[in-house]
């Protein structure tokens, strides 16, 4: 019992000691150590929740995501009638968020991209009934990325900002011919 006792003690000791290393390491696994270590502690940090980057911990740490929209004005023939309108949703794309109506939009945006058939759905037709005479609407959900510490560090003369990289994650359009629901009514 006492060989027992003694085994379970040394186990949970060494499980506690692992988990601290692992969150000691995870918040920098792009570093050196963070690579070389990686494949011992990547693993169990993904499917515990411990896998966050540096970036968590920084004053904006979550990558910028919202959706660009081009609004298309044109003839049946396909000429543009009127110049082109972009716009953002949310409109403070790069923005904190403070307001409670604002912080409602960034959720509406993240529950329209992670089906993007939701984009085309339903996002499309409500922006078409936004702009009047609209024919088309090209909608592009965009992340802008955060930048690993290592690419901070090396370099440091330049801004934060401009190394992160803009992704167009996914791209849906809608027509807009035919009417809006309102016309129909």
């Amino acid at each position: 019992m006492k060989k027992v006792k003694l085994l379970f003690k040394t186990l949970l000791s060494l499980w506690i000691v692992y988990n601290i290393f692992t969150m000691m390491v995870m918040p920098n696994v792009g570093a050196y150590f963070g690579r070389t270590t990686s494949r011992f502690i990547v693993p169990y940090a993904n499917s515990i929740g411990l896998n966050a980057s540096w970036n968590f911990f920084s004053p904006d740490p979550a990558h910028t995501m919202y959706i660009r929209y081009l609004i298309r004005y044109q003839d049946p023939e396909g000429n543009e009638v009127k110049e082109p309108i972009e716009g953002f949703f949310p409109a403070e794309k790069n923005k904190g968020v403070l307001s409670g109506e604002r912080k409602r939009e960034l959720y509406v945006m993240r529950f329209m991209v992670i089906d993007p058939k939701r984009l085309r759905l339903l996002f499309g037709p409500w922006l078409c009934r936004q702009y009047p005479g609209a024919t088309s609407v090209e909608m592009e959900h965009v992340v802008e990325t955060v930048p690993t510490l290592d690419q901070v560090v090396t370099l440091k003369d330049e801004a934060v900002q401009d190394l992160s990289r803009e992704l167009q994650v996914t791209r849906e359009s809608t027509s807009c011919v035919g009417g809006t629901d309102e016309e129909a009514l």
